[in-house]
């Protein structure tokens, strides 16, 4: 247990101490030692992607061997592009104009944009069942909605001229405080999260905590 807990909430509590050290005194040899620990970041980060490309291999390799699984053939094809991806990468490079970036093009860029136009229809059904006028909450939601999509079309100007100018007033003062309010509570929230974390009061992330 001392290696599965002890061990990584020493290293996390050292870690968030430096961490907020390095950002409140601009000290040279603290920057220094910053960049190091920057650079040791990036090489740790390289090792957890091989770890993590392992774990993944392992995973689908499991699950495409289950024939009870429905979905096995998927996980057989994300084991064979991985490996042709990266077999391609190795012999042609990365770089523009080779068979590796005009697979990626014209591979998965087709296939992103599918998804993203699917995903259009259930934003328009989402949108749809929020804009049904219930309240009042709902109808000035409604409202706001109809006059900044009307802004971003010829129409609505030669409806009226104020609605460009009732579109900007939305999305300058309504919108950027809602947002705010919003980036206010994720950042409170995160603080709190990152403190229960290095004080160690959330042990949930470290290994064997569940146990």
């Amino acid at each position: 247990m001392f290696l599965k807990k002890t061990v990584p909430f020493l290293l996390t509590l050292f870690t968030g101490i430096f961490s907020f050290c390095c950002y409140f005194m601009p000290h040279r040899y603290v920057e220094n030692a910053w960049n190091t620990a920057s650079d040791w970041a990036i090489i740790v980060g390289s090792g957890a992607l091989a770890v993590g490309t392992v774990s993944m291999v392992r995973t689908y390799y499991k699950k495409s061997m289950n024939k009870n699984d429905p979905n096995r053939y998927y996980s057989m094809i994300s084991i064979v592009s991985l490996v042709i991806m990266a077999v391609v990468g190795f012999i042609t490079g990365i770089e523009p104009g080779s068979l590796f970036i005009d697979i990626f093009k014209n591979v998965l860029s087709p296939c992103e944009s599918t998804m993203f136009s699917l995903l259009a229809f259930y934003i328009a059904s989402a949108a749809f069942r929020s804009f049904r006028l219930k309240s009042f909450s709902a109808g000035l939601l409604l409202f706001a909605a109809l006059i900044v999509m009307l802004a971003q079309i010829p129409t609505g100007e030669a409806i009226s001229s104020y609605i460009p100018l009732l579109k900007d007033w939305i999305l300058d003062y309504p919108n950027v405080g809602a947002q705010r309010a919003i980036l206010i509570g994720i950042a409170i929230g995160s603080v709190a999260t990152a403190l229960k974390i290095i004080l160690g009061i959330d042990k949930s992330v470290f290994a064997g905590a569940g146990k």
